[in-house]
């Protein structure tokens, strides 16, 4: 028979094995905004996926927010913790007094690739092997349609018509047409003879209308951008200084999803735990053929780099008539992060 004692020994035990229970199951939670679910997120969506947060002890509210503008301002407005978004916005946000700034890279290469009609390529005789100054050569008197007048796209185009030495509002025409949707729309009734956008919207005009691969910045082929950090990790300065671990915990989760986009071993099982969860309706032969077409554009390391900040400020700079602060940029990055986030990895 147990004695008082006993009993109140017994219920101390229970009592402290639920306590620390809680206690190792508790996660921090954390609210995730990017744009959308498309191929430039993929890499985190795999770590949600695949467990990696969950073994940061992290639980992430991945939050689509439908638009760039709208998840950089959940984070600088402190609704949201990270950004997986745009650098060059988070520069220029900062040179207006927000403290938001850069920690990683997401996607390091350009990915609005340029898609032409079959009629152009063969008006200039292109395929793809032509050369890149071939295809530079072809941009003269072609219209092209892009998603918004200055947009990343737009300013794409005016950065490969000054490598060819053309001027983008005279020897072309750029056409504004809102999504991928309206631009194979337009391609296919021959209003315009090409369009500039990341996939998938250029291998449906592969697919669906005889289109053809013309300019692949998402594989390196503009060597001007090879390493050009198209969207990047993007938080708060001041909530950083105070959650220094838990960002370094939410960069090897990141490390690692990048990891398993990329090992032959891994890629397939990421592929599918990204494509059940929000693309189960997609065909699964075309989003395998997406997902192998994205792969060159992700980094192998969440390690950010001078030049890659400098490819940025020169881009920018180049295609827009408002330049980046060179102050505000220079303060608005940093890689300690992800430095120690790469030294404390178990291999």
């Amino acid at each position: 028979m147990r004695t008082g004692l006993g009993r109140l020994f017994a219920a101390f035990v229970v009592l402290s094995a639920g306590l620390l229970g809680n206690a190792a199951a508790a996660k921090d939670k954390i609210t995730v905004v990017m744009s959308s679910f498309d191929l430039l997120f993929w890499p985190t969506l795999a770590a949600k996926e695949l467990g990696y947060f969950d073994a940061e002890n992290i639980d992430p509210d991945i939050v689509r927010t439908g638009g760039g503008a709208k998840s950089l301002a959940a984070v600088a407005g402190g609704d949201a913790h990270f950004n997986i978004g745009a650098p060059a916005s988070a520069f220029r946000a900062r040179a207006k007094g927000s403290d938001v700034m850069m920690i990683a890279p997401v996607i390091a290469q350009y990915t609005d690739n340029i898609t032409m009609s079959d009629a152009w390529a063969k008006k200039n005789n292109l395929t793809r092997t032509s050369s890149y100054d071939d295809k530079l050569k072809a941009l003269k008197g072609m219209t092209l349609g892009v998603s918004s007048v200055g947009g990343g796209a737009d300013q794409l185009v005016r950065f490969l018509a000054k490598q060819a030495k053309l001027d983008p509002d005279r020897d072309m025409t750029i056409s504004a047409l809102g999504s991928g949707e309206a631009m194979l729309a337009a391609l296919s009734r021959g209003r315009i003879d090409g369009f500039v956008v990341p996939p998938p919207a250029g291998e449906e005009a592969v697919r669906k209308y005889g289109a053809h691969p013309m300019i692949t910045t998402g594989a390196g082929e503009v060597k001007a951008l090879d390493g050009f950090v198209y969207i990047g990790v993007i938080v708060r300065e001041s909530w950083l200084q105070k959650n220094q671990d838990l960002a370094i915990r939410f960069l090897r989760a990141q490390q690692r999803g990048l990891e398993a986009v990329h090992d032959p071993a891994t890629t397939e099982k990421a592929r599918e735990a990204v494509r059940a969860k929000y693309f189960a309706e997609s065909d699964k032969a075309f989003f395998n053929e997406i997902w192998a077409a994205a792969k060159p554009s992700y980094p192998r390391t969440i390690e950010l780099k001078p030049e890659m900040v400098d490819r940025i400020v020169n881009f920018v700079n180049e295609t827009t008539p408002e330049p980046l602060d060179k102050k505000s940029t220079e303060s608005g990055w940093t890689n300690d992060y992800a430095a120690k986030a790469l030294a404390t990895m178990k291999r």
